[in-house]
C-alpha cells in the first residue's frame, strides 16, 4: 500500500469535524489541578474534559536497543527491507507479531530463527497444547524455533509493550479506567492500549494491545465524553494469519481453569474454548471463524453451554441464545 494511503483519515476531514491538530508538540503537564495542559513549546491548552490516548511503547531489551520493534511506519519499512533481503531473519518473541512475521518471511524464502522464553509460542493466551501445535506448524515450514530460550542478536524484537502512563492518574499496568473510560481524576478520561479498562462482562480490568479493541473502546470513550452512559462491553476479538492458518480469538487473555476442544486439536478446522468456573472467558478458532463469531455472541449475552454442547460439532451454538 502506498505511504500516502496509510493515513487513518484524510487531513481535510479533521478540519471538517472542527478538530484542531497540533502535531509534533509534546505535552509535559496535563494540568490536572488547573485544567490547563502545558506543552514543551510553551503553549497552555485549557480544557473542560481531557482524554489521554498516548498508547504504548515496545518493551525494549537493553542489549537489543538497535533491533526493529515495529511500532511505527519507519520500523515497518525497515522490517520489509530485512524480510526482502537475502539475509537470515532473527526474531525474539513468538507471540502474534513474531509468528506472523516468521510466516511472511518463510513465504519470501527467508531463513528464519525465532526465540521464545516460554515453553511454547503464544502460550500465555492460547495455552500449551495450542502452542505446541503452532510450534509444530512453524517448524514444518522451516522455522528454526528455539523455545525456553533468548538471544543476544535479533533483527526483530516482539515481546510486548509498556503503556505510557501519566503521573497523577491511578495506574496498574496501564491507566485504570472504568467502563466509560473515566480515570481516577474527575473530568479526565483515557482510551486505547494505554488503559486497563473495567469490563462489565468479565467483571475485571483488562488491557488488550490489539488495535481493534483500542479503536472500539476509544469510540465508546468518545461517546461517554459527549454524555453517553453506555459502557464499553464488547468481547475483544482479533485474528492472525500464519501460512494457511487463520487464527481468530475472542476474549481478553484471562486465566482459565478448563479447556474444551471442538473438533480435533491439531487438525483444522477446530476450536478451543477457555473456561473459568464453567463460564467461557475465551475461544480460539483455527480455520473456524464461524465458531468464534457465534461464541462471541454467546459470551456477549452471558449465555451458558454444557461441555457436551461445546464439543458437539452438530450443535448450533446460537441455540444458547434462544
Amino acid at each position: 500500500m502506498p505511504r500516502e494511503e496509510l493515513a487513518l483519515r484524510p487531513a481535510q476531514q479533521y478540519g471538517d469535524f472542527g478538530v484542531e491538530l497540533r502535531l509534533g508538540e509534546r505535552v509535559f503537564d496535563l494540568g490536572l489541578e488547573d485544567h490547563a495542559a502545558k506543552t514543551e513549546r510553551g503553549h497552555v491548552l485549557p480544557w473542560d474534559l481531557l482524554c489521554v490516548a498516548t498508547g504504548s511503547s515496545p518493551n525494549v531489551m537493553e542489549h537489543l536497543e538497535h533491533a526493529i520493534y515495529l511500532r511505527n511506519l519507519r520500523q515497518a519499512e525497515s522490517l520489509r527491507h530485512v524480510v526482502q533481503s537475502a539475509l537470515p531473519l532473527r526474531i525474539l518473541g513468538a507471540g502474534f507479531i513474531g509468528c506472523e512475521v516468521a510466516a511472511v518471511a518463510v513465504r519470501e524464502n527467508r531463513e528464519v530463527h525465532m526465540y521464545e522464553v516460554q515453553e511454547q509460542p503464544m502460550e500465555r493466551v492460547l495455552g500449551p497444547d495450542v502452542g505446541a501445535f503452532l510450534a509444530e506448524i512453524h517448524r514444518a515450514h522451516g522455522v528454526d524455533l528455539h523455545l525456553k530460550a533468548t538471544t543476544n542478536e535479533a533483527d526483530l524484537v516482539a515481546v510486548g509493550s509498556i503503556p505510557h502512563g501519566w503521573k497523577g492518574l491511578e495506574q496498574d499496568r496501564g491507566i485504570l479506567v472504568d467502563q466509560l473510560g473515566r480515570t481516577s481524576v474527575p473530568g479526565v478520561f483515557a482510551a486505547g492500549d494505554v488503559t486497563r479498562f473495567y469490563h462489565p462482562l468479565f467483571e475485571t480490568h483488562i488491557r488488550v494491545e490489539h488495535f481493534q479493541t483500542s479503536q472500539r473502546q476509544g469510540f465508546a470513550v468518545g461517546r461517554a465524553m459527549a454524555g453517553s452512559i453506555e459502557p464499553y462491553a464488547e468481547v475483544p476479538w482479533f485474528w492472525s494469519d500464519q501460512y494457511d492458518l487463520n487464527l481468530q480469538y475472542a476474549g481478553a487473555g484471562l486465566p482459565w481453569d478448563q479447556v474444551v476442544v471442538r473438533g480435533e486439536l491439531g487438525r483444522p478446522p477446530f476450536a478451543v474454548f477457555y473456561l473459568s468456573g464453567g463460564a467461557a472467558v475465551g475461544v480460539l478458532g483455527v480455520n473456524d471463524h464461524h465458531t468464534v463469531a457465534r461464541m462471541r455472541h454467546v459470551m456477549q449475552r452471558r449465555g451458558r453451554l454444557t461441555r457436551a454442547q461445546m464439543e458437539d460439532l452438530g450443535f448450533d451454538l446460537r441455540r444458547a441464545l434462544a
